[in-house]
């Protein structure tokens, strides 16, 4: 059973739109913070559209959906990606962005698992996420778990 919370887009039309949203949604939270990392976060924009809304399977009612696909953000400092990403994609309202970086925000320059629903591992330090995302899929793979791991541009496993 493959659980999808909505239609995936098929239209690049619609997926730049959505892109373009996320990129705007990034820059207003970096500059309330008034710090992070501009780069790194707009530079993964597209791929990350293409990924949740045009690929993945999920359910921001349920983040711990078993059968869930993952993605993994490697690029920890990037965080402000994943939190528009994950705000469009309806894990939380997106009026929470305004508190990147706040004190008592739960988002904070780099993503927490503990403390932001649909992020699946804290990151922090590059080239984690590789090892981190073969773990997982290989994990999936042995439970016999439908899902996909995505990191970055690259699905890791089938």
């Amino acid at each position: 059973m493959n659980f999808v919370t909505r239609e995936k887009i098929r239209d690049i039309k619609a997926l730049e739109g959505i892109a373009r949203e996320i990129r705007i949604s990034i820059l207003k939270m970096l500059t309330e913070s008034g710090s992070g990392h501009t780069g790194g976060s707009l530079s993964a924009a597209d791929i990350a559209t293409a990924i949740y809304f045009a690929k993945m399977s999920f359910n921001p009612e349920d983040p711990k959906w078993r059968d869930r696909d993952r993605f993994i953000l490697s690029k920890g400092h990037a965080a402000p990606l994943l939190y528009a990403v994950l705000a469009k994609a309806g894990y939380f309202h997106e009026e929470l962005l305004s508190t990147l970086r706040k004190i008592q925000s739960p988002l904070q320059g780099h993503p927490c698992c503990k403390s932001v629903p649909g992020v699946e591992v804290s990151t922090g330090s590059l080239g984690q996420g590789l090892s981190m995302a073969n773990g997982m899929a290989l994990g999936l793979r042995l439970d016999r778990i439908p899902a996909r791991v995505y990191k970055r541009q690259r699905r890791l496993i089938f």
